[in-house]
């Protein structure tokens, strides 16, 4: 018998304390109880904000008058980017640098409204900032080298070439900022004001056109290892099967910096932008083809050495019915060390 009640007694004894643990599991998440009040309201410092300039930093802060699970949530007013951050305190204390979480980035002369919310209350609390010069993601812990994004006009044929001159029928391509799709669509920016966008039917069975970036000096300091490197770019699609686009970079096998088709290897992402709107595709280096196209770009070593680019194009193309033109957007082409590209957080 005291068997039996020494045993009742560890039973119960172990149901408590699994009980007990069992209070701790899951997020904590804490509603705003009857009479919440944020105490000091929401605000920044400094702004406006340089992100390029010193620390490049904001903080965000408000006190509330319970503890209660919080979230703080930042819109740019014009490229529509959010930075979202959640805690459970009787206060908040973030930094933000000017990262964003979704696809827009933020942009450079633009309004950014930030405002906290709780759960189970309609209470919030706003303040806002202008942003005088957008982050510089190239501070960022990975080393990421931008080659001449399309953040201006004026800069972008630096190194850019288009395919079309002369110039190819049925086609049309170049700078925008606020173009519509075939289906009707705005086409608003990534990054900064503008992309470049190629559409048409061309006249070819399948190229339509492309556009070529021609550096023919070393890209500075990217590694021999293929391993190391990965080509990122956003495109903007319309769910269309039958557009596809190639990512190709271009080496220069031979000692001297240009790279020649005949001599040279070419490698190459053959991409499908049935995808609809922007999306990031990165690509590893070692994960590129080699080209096929007889006499361009299939004469070198063939092995991937990202440290002889020289040249990166990006080729329009129909997959399946020659006679459906197809689209498109093209933003923030970069070359990134050790991973894909990421903004900082």
């Amino acid at each position: 018998m005291k068997q039996v009640f020494k045993f009742s007694i560890i039973l119960v004894a172990m149901l408590s304390c699994s009980r007990e643990k069992a209070d701790f599991i899951g997020p904590g998440y804490i509603d705003a109880p009857e009479g919440f009040a944020v105490t000091t309201p929401l605000a920044c410092s400094p702004k406006p904000i340089n992100f390029t300039s010193g620390l490049g930093t904001v903080t965000w802060t408000a006190a509330f008058n319970n503890t209660v699970t919080w979230t703080l949530t930042l819109t740019g007013r014009t490229s529509g980017a959010v930075h979202q951050v959640t805690g459970t305190s009787n206060s908040l204390n973030h930094v933000w640098r000017g990262s964003n979480d979704g696809v827009f980035f933020f942009r450079t002369g633009e309004t950014v409204v930030g405002t906290v919310s709780f759960l189970n209350t309609a209470v919030t609390s706003s303040d806002s900032l202008t942003i005088t010069q957008a982050a510089d993601f190239s501070s960022c812990s990975q080393y990421v080298p931008i080659y001449n994004s399309f953040t201006t006009q004026s800069s972008l044929y630096t190194y850019w070439n288009p395919y079309n001159s002369p110039p190819i029928p049925n086609e049309s391509q170049g700078v925008d900022s606020a173009a519509v799709d075939y289906k009707g669509n705005l086409v608003n920016p990534v990054e900064g004001k503008y992309y470049y966008y190629i559409k048409g039917l061309g006249n070819a069975s399948s190229f339509v056109s492309g556009i070529q970036y021609i550096k023919n000096i070393p890209f500075n300091t990217l590694p021999a290892d293929p391993n190391r490197v990965w080509v990122n770019v956003f495109l903007y699609g319309t769910g269309d099967p039958n557009a596809g686009l190639d990512l190709e970079c271009q080496e220069a096998d031979a000692p001297d910096t240009k790279y020649v088709s005949s001599r040279d290897d070419a490698f190459v992402a053959h991409l499908t932008l049935n995808h609809v709107g922007w999306k990031l595709f990165s690509i590893k280096y070692a994960d590129l083809v080699q080209s096929t196209n007889l006499g361009f770009g299939n004469n070198g070593n063939g092995i991937r050495e990202p440290n002889r680019l020289r040249v990166f194009d990006f080729i329009l193309l129909k997959k399946n019915n020659p006679n459906s033109p197809v689209e498109v957007y093209i933003d923030y082409p970069v070359f990134t060390v050790d991973g894909p590209f990421k903004t900082c957080k």
